[in-house]
Order: structure tokens, then C-alpha cells, then sequence
């Protein structure tokens, strides 16, 4: 069943994941990246929320993500901007399709990683909604991956 969306951004108590309060995660999650925060980023998955990075194994659990978004940035990793295209919820789940715009400063130059990503939310005990899968993909692939 599709829930009605609330103009305020709902409660905490609401069922519904209002795309207001989940666009101020999206832009709390990309400027933690930004910032070079890793763990703050982190902290916008649940506990057991698995990452799905293209060429790479499985990442799960958010200190495994945490541990993810850190090497990006130990790799240069300086800018972060994700534009949802889409957003449907249901209940407790909600999905974000989008775009994502990754800028990486390197000893070789500066690289912009473009693509898609998929972000399913989920709603928390607490009435949060928190990243609990996450899946990108790269529109062409960077050099060195064929």
C-alpha cells in the first residue's frame, strides 16, 4: 500500500519516509563524503546494510562500509553529488534511483566517476529511515577496468 507523503516531512511516529527528510539524509550523507568524514557517512546505514560496489566483493555491515567510503577517500575521493531521478516508498521500504557525480584527485590528475545508484531505506524502530542496500554502477568503466 502507498502512504500519503506529509507537506512537514512527517514524525518520527509516521509511517511514511517523506522525500524531504530522506533529501536531507542524501545531503548529510554526500557532504559527509565530501568532507572526507567517513564515519559520519557511515552512519547513514543500519547496522547489517549491505553495499553492492561495482567490481568489487559484497560490503557488508556499516563498519564495513565505513571501511569502504574511507579507502575512497584515502584515494582521493573529494566531491560527492547524487541526484535522485526517482523515489517510491511502501510501508516501511523505500527506494531512490539516481545519478551520482564522483570527483577523485590523484597524483595523475583529477577523474570524475559518473553513473547510476539504487538506495533501498528502510524504517528503524526509532522512526528513522536508514540505507539498508545500496548497489551503483558506473556509467563506462574507469581506465583500467576493460
Amino acid at each position: 500500500m502507498t502512504q500519503r507523503l506529509d507537506r512537514d516531512g512527517g514524525t518520527s511516529g509516521d509511517p511514511v519516509a517523506p522525500p524531504r527528510a530522506l533529501a536531507l539524509r542524501r545531503q548529510a550523507f554526500a557532504a559527509a563524503l565530501s568532507s572526507g568524514d567517513a564515519s559520519l557517512a557511515a552512519h547513514a546505514y543500519a547496522e547489517g546494510a549491505i553495499l553492492f560496489p561495482p567490481a568489487a566483493d559484497l560490503v557488508e555491515g556499516r563498519k564495513a562500509i565505513e571501511s569502504f567510503w574511507n579507502a575512497g577517500l584515502q584515494a582521493g575521493m573529494t566531491e560527492v553529488e547524487l541526484r535522485p531521478l526517482r523515489f517510491e516508498q511502501r510501508e516501511a521500504i523505500a527506494y531512490e534511483l539516481g545519478r551520482y557525480r564522483v570527483l577523485v584527485e590523484g597524483e595523475q590528475g583529477s577523474v570524475v566517476d559518473e553513473g547510476t545508484y539504487t538506495v533501498i531505506h528502510e524504517r528503524q524502530p526509532d522512526g528513522s529511515w536508514l540505507r539498508a542496500a545500496e548497489m551503483f554502477s558506473p556509467a563506462r568503466a574507469a581506465p583500467g577496468r576493460g
